[in-house]
């Protein structure tokens, strides 16, 4: 009886039926509880899937052999299974575990015992952290992270992840190594986990190879509180340091083309009316000779002479100024957007660099030119004079400034095999081998700080990359470096007779308007056209223009407007005019000294064809837009 009592107490399902039938011989109320229904007197075990509604994890009829129950008679020994599902009655589901004994009388089996465990909860939180872990592992074997520890002597006890890939290693390659062994020659490493081991949990970032990690390092203990060992989280940030610096290279050239546009503007405004007056002035010292040909006496003896002096004068002003004007010219090139490709001749780019920075480099090194026939490429010629520039000036930094007499550089351009090559070569130390592949990525420079950013060899792969091309170093004969760039050379020549300036016309003269917020630029443009027999109106701004434009406009032959102007810039203008009187905006040509907005810069790019830049032969172009098409 007392047996009874505890058994209809346990809180674990109890079953006992006859050997070998399966007829029930006693059921406790938590068998009833676990199941949802009574016990089947009168069932016998080969009903027992069918009246308790068991089946396994695979959600099929549980097979009758395989019941506890079953294999504790066929074996005569103890069985526990924890794959059992019972369907309830009420539509319930439930695992159970069940844990079988043989009952004997003597050596006879006579009974067999079952106790069942409701595991429900512990099977859904198995496969929640089965799942978890699924999450996991998915996560630590495909993002570029790396999971490792190591014991107290710096042998490696865990590596998993897809950020040892870059290590050229995979996950648990470097269980059992020693990571002082391993990174003996990167003291920086090994320092790090010395700090771990000594009990510091810190941020570091290290450069292994040519992969760049960001770690979190912490050191392991034990239920005692004592250092075992270091734990760390490595998370492959190499692709984003190459994003990060791709971004801070392309952030400085664009700040380099604002920069250059922006002062070639305001250096070719005041350029515009020097050399403006520059040619007036020479004009009129050719007038006042002319005239004093015919007279005579003292006053011819001492005006002649100063005539001749101050031409003298006068023509180093106006070589130097138009020099300035050329160099702002080169400068504004690299403000010009480089999305649009067109055909670019290669000598004409060498000889603009040359222009641009030849004395700089002739103060350290003499030149030699080798520039042979050569087929235009596509490209823009913004981008092939930052190329050249670049190499041309690497070239330059790579001699030693104290031995000018002997600094030798090589410019050489031809076609090779439908390849336009160009060559900048120098008989400077050279680049060693395991640097030539190195000195391409950004900010890897040997110059002293402040002398270079580390990002124009950079640059130039990357633009001749962009053009289908490639740049490389190699070690040149005799001693120094050879640069060379070979780029596809385009199909189609550069058609000369289109880009060529349009011959002068001789043309009736007109009316011009000259819309410039630059009073002296204005002023001197006045003054040639006047000079030249063109009746000339001035505009402050862009305001009055429009107004006069779009009124009485119809006697105005020709205009020229300030492209960068305070309050309506040219481009408010054109757009203004385009809106109100459409046929007009035909008659505009724009000026600009230095196109040094995202805006002005595409505008410029766009009506190529209706632009001049600062400072220009007003006179010439005159007469050629009024002496042909507008």
């Amino acid at each position: 009886m007392l047996d009874r009592i505890i058994l209809d107490a346990l809180p674990v399902g109890i079953w006992v039926a006859r050997a070998p039938g399966g007829e029930v011989t006693y059921a406790n109320p938590e068998f009833r509880n676990i199941l949802g229904q009574d016990a089947a007197g009168n069932s016998g075990i080969e009903d027992a899937p069918v009246t308790y509604g068991i089946f396994d994890l695979e959600d099929r009829p549980y097979p009758v052999e395989r019941l506890p129950f079953s294999r504790v008679v066929a074996t005569g020994r103890p069985v526990t299974v924890d794959d059992l599902v019972i369907h309830r009655p009420d539509g319930g589901r439930v695992n159970i575990r069940a844990f079988a004994y043989p009952i004997r009388t003597g050596d006879a089996l006579t009974h067999v015992a079952i106790a069942f465990i409701d595991i429900t909860a512990e099977v859904r939180a198995e496969a929640e952290r089965r799942e978890t872990a699924t999450r996991l592992t998915f996560a630590v074997d495909h993002a570029p992270i790396a999971i490792w520890s190591t014991d107290i002597d710096g042998r490696i006890t865990l590596s998993e992840g897809a950020g040892l890939a870059a290590l050229g290693v995979k996950s648990g390659d470097l269980v059992g190594q020693n990571i002082f062994d391993l990174y003996k020659d990167h003291p920086s490493i090994v320092g790090f986990i010395r700090r771990g081991l000594a009990g510091e949990s810190f941020w570091y970032t290290v450069h292994v190879g040519e992969a760049i990690y960001d770690t979190w390092l912490t050191p392991l203990t034990d239920t005692a509180g004592q250092i075992v060992g270091v734990s760390g989280l490595s998370n492959d940030v190499t692709a984003l340091r190459n994003f990060q610096a791709t971004a801070i290279r392309n952030d400085r050239v664009i700040a380099l083309g604002t920069l250059a546009a922006s002062v070639a503007h305001e250096i070719n405004n005041p350029l515009t009316f020097i050399l403006g007056h520059a040619s007036l002035m020479a004009e009129s010292l050719d007038r006042m000779g002319q005239a004093l040909e015919g007279a005579s006496g003292p006053v011819r003896a001492e005006l002649l002479p100063l005539i001749a002096g101050m031409r003298e004068s006068l023509e180093p002003i106006q070589s130097g100024t138009n020099r300035i004007a050329d160099i702002t010219r080169e400068l504004s090139t690299f403000g010009r957007p480089a999305k649009k490709t067109g055909l670019v001749d290669v000598a004409a780019a060498i000889k603009a660099v040359l222009r641009l920075v030849g004395r700089q480099i002739e103060s350290r090194a003499s030149v030699d030119v080798d520039l042979g026939p050569t087929s235009p490429i596509h490209g823009d010629q913004a981008g092939l004079v930052q190329v050249i520039l670049n190499l041309a000036i690497n070239a330059m930094h790579a001699l030693p400034a104290d031995r000018a007499a002997t600094n030798r550089i090589w410019v050489r351009a031809a076609d090779e095999a439908g390849r336009v090559v160009i060559e900048v070569s120098d008989n400077g130390p050279g680049v060693l081998p395991e640097d030539r592949d190195r000195i391409f990525e950004p900010f890897q420079t040997t110059k002293e700080v402040g002398d270079g950013s580390g990002l124009g060899l950079f640059v130039c792969r990357n633009i001749v990359s962009a053009w289908s091309g490639t740049v490389t170093v190699e070690e040149r004969a005799g001693g120094g470096a050879r640069f060379r760039v070979e780029l596809p050379a385009a199909a189609d020549p550069i058609d000369m007779a289109a880009t060529a300036p349009v011959p002068q016309r001789t043309s009736s003269r007109g009316h011009v308007m000259i819309v410039d917020d630059e009073p002296l630029v204005a002023k001197m443009l006045r003054i040639q056209l006047a000079a030249a027999g063109y009746r000339v109106t001035v505009a402050a701004d862009a305001e009055h223009a429009l107004e006069t434009l779009t009124s009485s406009g119809e006697g105005v032959d020709l205009v020229y407007c300030d492209l960068m102007m305070k309050g309506m810039s040219g481009m408010d203008f054109s757009e203004a005019l385009a809106a109100r009187a459409p046929s007009r905006l035909r008659r505009v040509v724009f000026m600009t000294g230095g196109a040094f907005t995202p805006q002005a810069r595409d505008f410029r790019t766009t009506h190529g064809d209706r632009c001049v830049d600062k400072p220009f032969d007003v006179v010439s172009e005159t007469s050629r837009r009024l002496g042909g098409p507008l």
